[in-house]
């Protein structure tokens, strides 16, 4: 029997007002990534947020995927093992000109 952790997702901006709160519990398996806590928050709140957030079954490049406050990319990416009480942050990137 797999166990399970919990792990903290906050949302900013779009995301967050599709998801109606700031910060979310999920219960993922024991050993999960980072790209499965997303595509986890993603299967339970549909097509909307599927929108913002993927790109073809990837999570989009227009977002900065944040690990404990630390950006995945220098973690070694989406694909990093994420442990109990961990916290996930989506943000778009701000654009500007």
């Amino acid at each position: 029997m797999v166990s399970s952790l919990r792990v903290l997702f906050k949302s900013f901006g779009p995301i967050r007002r599709l998801l109606g709160k700031k910060v979310i519990e999920v219960e993922v398996p024991e050993g999960s990534t980072v790209r499965r806590v997303i595509e986890t928050i993603v299967k339970q709140s549909g097509k909307e947020l599927y929108k913002l957030i993927m790109d073809k079954d990837e999570i989009s490049g227009n977002l900065i995927v944040i690990l404990n406050k630390k950006d995945v990319d220098t973690l070694g990416g989406v694909d990093i093992i994420v442990s109990e009480d961990d916290e996930i942050a989506i943000l778009p990137h701000v654009q500007g000109g």
